[in-house]
Order: structure tokens, then sequence, then C-alpha cells
């Protein structure tokens, strides 16, 4: 069964009372680079200087091959509403349109048999990551590596400046 969207990506909300709901709808999903006073990217930075350079320079130069700006927005076309086994089932998220994703700052990557795929945004690619990453690879590999639940499974990093807007029925409670 597909469950990966070539016409949407998903943000969810790990913590939804943390009050990220309303500064999302305010101004965007916006990098953690642009809250250099928030707590997690002190500790970040305090614990894993250049973290977010090298994980660009790995992940997105060789596809954008500009300078890096930012930390980066991490969101996968992944649908977790079709896989009610995943413990991404029914919680809050942000349903965004691919059109938001800026694809001259984006980036699609994934990790299979052992190696990085990074390809350029495009509806081909989408198309082709959505009917390679069915439901069976999916459940598979999503959070193999529990510190890092999407590291092999599809998501697109997007270095877009100003984040992306997000709307008011962008945002899925179940």
């Amino acid at each position: 069964m597909q469950v990966c969207s070539p016409d949407f990506v998903y943000h969810t909300f790990l913590n939804p009372n943390d009050g990220q709901k309303e500064s999302i709808l305010k101004n965007g999903l916006r990098p953690l680079s642009d809250f250099p006073e928030s707590e997690r990217w002190k500790q970040i930075e305090t614990h894993m200087p250049g973290f977010f350079e090298k994980l660009y320079d790995d992940v997105a130069k060789p596809i954008i091959q500009k300078p890096y700006a930012n930390s980066g927005i991490f969101v996968s076309p992944i649908d977790f509403q079709l896989l009610p086994n995943s413990m991404m089932h029914n919680k809050a998220r942000i349903r965004i349109p691919i059109s938001r994703i800026d694809p001259e700052h984006a980036v699609l990557t994934y990790i299979l048999n052992d190696e990085r795929v990074r390809l350029p945004l495009t509806q081909e690619n989408l198309t082709a990551t959505a009917k390679l990453w069915d439901d069976v690879l999916v459940t598979e590999w999503f959070a193999k590596d529990e510190s890092r639940m999407f590291l092999y499974v599809p998501q697109i990093a997007t270095y877009q400046p100003q984040g992306i807007p997000i709307q008011e029925d962008d945002i899925e409670t179940f």
C-alpha cells in the first residue's frame, strides 16, 4: 500500500502542548536556527557544535549547491494516518501542500541499501519515492534507530528562507 504522498508533506507535533502551534500559525514552520535563544538550540550547539552545518553538507548541499544558510526544516511525505500501528498514528500534525516547499532550497532524502539517497525535489522524484517506499518498507525502517526515527525513511529537508507558511486548516488533530 502506498503511504507516501507526492502532493503533501507532514510535520508531526510530538509535544502538542508546548505552545508551538500558535507560533507556527503566526510565523510559519521555521528552522531551529531562527531561535538561537531557545534551550534546544543552545543544547545542540553546546554538545554538538557545527551539527547542522555538517548535516546540511551531508544531506542537502550536493543537490542544493548553495552555502549553508540555516538549520533546515525536515518534513516527511509519509502519511502516518495510513499506518495504524505506527507510534505517529493519530498524532496532531501539519499537512503541507508540496507547492509550499521551494525546490531550489530542498532535497528529498532517505537511506536505502546502506546508502544515503539525495534527490532534487521534483514531482517525478516524489512519485517514484512514493511507489518505492510502501507500507512494508516504511514500517520496517521507521524508528529503526529510536534516537533518529526518520533517519532511514523519506524526508524532505528544506532550507528555504522565511520557513514554510502554515494556515489554520493545515493543522490536523485526531
